[in-house]
């Protein structure tokens, strides 16, 4: 399953990757400091790709697209949730190594 939004801010893709990256600034316009984020790719400043979980919650992915248009740049986020169970996947690992 998988949630896509997209929106045009009046900044440069330049700006628009720094408050993504910037643990302080992200964390001001997430309001959501208590998340655990895990980069997965990163492609300054067009392509950023973490996972990120808090408390309880299963982690998801996010994907953030940053395209220049003429009035600063459009932003695509799209977060997914794993179809498949990796609670079970990490047991099964553990189990193995063990």
């Amino acid at each position: 399953m998988a949630v896509r939004r997209e929106i045009e801010i009046e900044a440069s893709p330049e700006e628009v990757w720094e408050a993504l990256v910037d643990e302080e600034r992200r964390d001001d316009w997430l309001g959501e400091d208590d998340r655990e984020i895990e980069v997965e790719a990163a492609d300054a400043p067009h392509r950023l790709v973490w996972w990120w979980s808090g408390g309880d919650e299963p982690p998801t992915r996010v994907e953030f697209s940053i395209v220049a248009v003429p009035a600063g740049a459009r932003v695509v986020v799209t977060e997914s949730v794993p179809s498949f169970p990796l609670p079970a996947l990490a047991a099964a690992v553990a189990l193995v190594a063990a």
